[in-house]
């Protein structure tokens, strides 16, 4: 599929392959109605550091495409796997038909800290936008809500840095793994 860019006459390719729906240890990230381009690139950034994981783009994100996306990814969406899904339950149906595990990032009275949570490398990380968080439709049919434990009183770390400290996680885990194969 090639998508519009917001600049005349190019055309962005979505490098997204239909293998990604049977990928094992690849994680995905989802990302639903992200306001801020800068967000979107970073998290394209943070993902493409523990290649190979995917990206989601739901409703109202950017594309690649947007030049304040493009300034901010510094091209990593040129290599990450990544789908646009014009809304997020389409995309959780997608996760769904896939076996994967649903995992919305919220914190909610029923979320776990991500580092004692219990998931597979497959996993699809929903994250929300930082004025609604998680769509709760969504939220009510995740396998699992994770958080990042906060000290300060304002509990407001930004998105695209949360997804930074699951990437973190999960690169920790894939380590782990690695070491007791060998």
């Amino acid at each position: 599929m090639i998508e519009k860019s917001n600049f005349p006459n190019i055309m962005i390719p979505q490098v997204y392959t239909y293998s990604l729906h049977s990928s094992r240890g690849m994680p995905i990230f989802i990302l639903d109605n992200f306001r801020s381009a800068f967000n979107v690139g970073s998290v394209f950034r943070s993902v493409e550091a523990i290649s190979p994981a995917a990206v989601f783009l739901t409703g109202t994100c950017c594309r690649p495409g947007n030049r304040k996306l493009s300034h901010t990814s510094r091209g990593t969406f040129a290599s990450v796997p990544w789908r646009y899904f014009k809304d997020i339950e389409e995309a959780a149906d997608w996760v769904n038909a896939t076996g994967r595990m649903l995992i919305a990032v919220e914190n909610t009275s029923d979320a776990v800290p991500f580092w004692e949570a219990q998931f597979d490398l497959s996993s699809a990380f929903l994250l929300g936008n930082e004025a609604d968080g998680v769509n709760q439709n969504v939220a009510d049919i995740a396998d699992l809500r994770i958080y990042y434990p906060q000290s300060g009183t304002r509990k407001c770390i930004n998105v695209s840095s949360t997804a930074a400290i699951i990437t973190s996680e999960i690169q920790r885990r894939r380590a782990d793994v690695g070491s007791k194969v060998h």
